[in-house]
């Protein structure tokens, strides 16, 4: 079997230019075709997508292709949406052009297999036999799919040339290469419910387009995939519209011409705005951004253009300053890795035997921890404090899941006793509530007890092991304000059933251990893509804990803790053992 190209699109997410994450990947292949994540590849950092045209052009029919290779390149040509796919229709005789409704999903399959059933002279039956790895939802979303696709179609003469004829079945199909060779992962930006936070919506958009950032704002205008609809919100009013497409401006940067944007209050503008800019920014489409709305500037004060600097406080690849790096759990008590050994944090955490696990919120302020219980009754306690500080017991439970903060230190996420809490301090400090958040819809995806709960840095999403799969949901609030855990579905199917630790790198980026000799350690994105390896060649399996910040990745395995990131800009060949934290059963702790 062909190995597959270690710069695939598909096979591997490309991040922004700025996201300071850069670590070592591994060709993948689809579960259902190769049944294994392969750990054979040199390695290959994420890179800014470059902004060209896409790498393969889509073919066109040609006199001397036969039945097989027509329909293969029908594939390939059905990259191009263009004018209801009129490059594929070329394929087509007239009358299944005609039939043929090209609007849905788009399923992209690999190790497509042609079967000819029965042929003669002038007419040709055949069989498409391939593996379902993904659907492109008609907004640019892409979902991990898995099982086999078979489609029967007929071919005809056409004067000296073959044409696949009706009847066709609705929607599209593409080969996985065409897919990866054409298409490109985009992010989207919406906001948080307190309009403070953007949040990434990731789309998968053809790279042949010349009109990709009228494309990304009209994106934004119709507003997030279905899945965040209980998650996130937009500073774009209903009746909100583009007025003629975005335009370049001679010096450089764009113009954006909005209407319907009514009396929208300085708070929302900045926040359209920021949508905007960021959006575009991540795109490569760069600045200044010169907003107008209903004819006039969107804000007077930035009537020249606005800059990525004017909505910092937006940057969804920020995160908080705190030096309070690598922590470790070893023999029960949490202690700081420094450059010359370890030093016990202070408060009891780092002076006792009981810390079973622990996590540190993200400006290195507070500290969760499930403790051993002292005395009868359940056997660990939710503890919560400040970091070195005292701790103070929110619940007790026969088991409790690693802790996990929210956007800020103010929410905390477990699962006790199988059920997920969310426990949460009030802005004014003087109180705090625990509740606990429906997770029914995770059994509709996923089968097995939760043993992990990890919440995105922006809050909006949830990672979770279930059963040892990888199940990604939303948190969503109602009206009411009611949280729960919605749209679950499965993270990547190549990842198996033998997950046992997570972490999230970035919003978009999750890592994840796995009870595993080959890729025990793998990365996951959001955009819908399989799940890659890291290099794993000096890491001494089973890996028992994985957490991870935008530029390192640390791994408990069977000799202590390593490190792996980047150096002088440059990937890690290998991964680096953290000589104080070298011992069997040390954990990894991270802000």
């Amino acid at each position: 079997m062909p190995r597959p190209d270690p710069n695939s699109v598909f096979r591997r997410s490309r991040r922004r230019r700025r996201w300071p994450l850069v670590v070592a990947l591994l060709t993948t292949c689809i579960l259902s075709a190769c049944g294994s994540i392969p750990n054979s590849s040199s390695p290959q950092p994420i890179t800014a997508f470059q902004r060209e045209a896409p790498t393969n052009a889509v073919p066109v029919p040609q006199s001397d292709m036969d039945p097989e290779s027509l329909v293969r390149a029908y594939l390939k040509a059905t990259a191009d949406p263009e004018e209801g796919h009129r490059a594929a229709r070329k394929f087509l005789t007239p009358a299944a052009s005609e039939q043929w409704d090209d609007r849905g999903d788009m399923l992209v399959v690999d190790e497509v297999n042609v079967f000819v059933d029965q042929r003669n002279e002038d007419a040709v039956r055949l069989r498409l036999i391939g593996d379902n790895v993904g659907t492109l939802k008609s907004n640019g979303q892409l979902l991990p799919a898995t099982g086999r696709v078979e489609t029967a179609l007929t071919l005809v003469r056409s004067g000296d040339q073959w044409r696949i004829d009706g009847p066709l079945p609705n929607g599209t199909m593409i080969d996985r290469s065409q897919f990866d060779a054409t298409y490109r992962s985009v992010s989207l930006y919406f906001t948080d419910r307190s309009l403070e936070r953007l949040v990434a919506d990731p789309r998968w958009l053809y790279g042949g387009k010349a009109s990709e950032p009228t494309e990304l704002i009209n994106h934004l205008i119709a507003g997030q995939a279905a899945d965040l609809d209980g998650a996130v919100d937009s500073g774009f009013p209903n009746g909100a519209a583009l007025r003629g497409p975005v335009s370049p401006l001679s010096g450089g940067g764009v113009r954006v011409e909005l209407t319907g944007i009514g009396s929208a209050s300085v708070r929302d503008r900045t926040v359209l705005a920021a949508q905007i800019i960021w959006t575009l920014d991540g795109a490569d489409i760069g600045g200044p951004y010169v907003i107008n709305a209903d004819g006039g500037p969107l804000i007077p004060e930035r009537a020249s253009g606005w800059q990525t600097a004017d909505v910092q406080a937006f940057d969804p690849t920020a995160v908080p300053s705190t030096d309070v790096g690598l922590n470790i759990i070893r023999s029960g008590a949490l202690l700081k890795v420094t450059d010359n050994g370890t030093v016990a944090v202070g408060g009891p955490l780092g002076t006792g035997q009981a810390v079973r696990s622990a996590t540190i919120s993200a400006d290195g302020q507070r500290v969760a921890a499930a403790l051993a219980h002292s005395g009868a009754g359940p056997r660990l306690d939710l503890a919560i404090g400040p970091y070195g500080g005292a701790m103070g017991t929110v619940v007790s439970g026969n088991s409790i899941t690693r802790p996990s903060f929210g956007p800020d230190e103010n929410t905390i996420w477990a699962v006790i006793d199988g059920r997920p809490v969310q426990w949460v301090r009030e802005e004014s400090g003087d109180s705090d509530r625990l509740t606990t958040v429906d997770a029914s819809s995770i059994a509709t995806v996923a089968r097995g007890p939760i043993t992990e709960l990890q919440v995105s840095p922006d809050g909006v999403r949830a990672a979770l092991l279930v059963g040892g799969q990888v199940v990604f949901a939303v948190v969503s609030t109602n009206a009411e304000g009611a949280v729960s855990l919605t749209s679950p579905r499965i993270a990547a199917y190549n990842v198996g059933n033998r997950a046992v630790s997570l972490d999230w790198a970035s919003p978009t980026t999750l890592m994840v251990a796995r009870d595993a000799v080959e890729s025990p350690v793998v990365q996951l994105s959001i955009n819908g893509t399989p799940a890659v390896g890291l290099l794993s060649g000096n890491l001494s399996p089973p890996v028992r804990a994985v957490v991870a910040d935008q530029s390192t990745v640390y791994a408990g395995d069977t000799r202590g803790v390593l490190r792996f990131g980047s150096a002088n800009g440059q990937p890690d060949q290998y991964w680096t053992e953290v000589e104080p934290a070298m011992a069997p059963d040390v954990i990894p702790v991270l802000p």
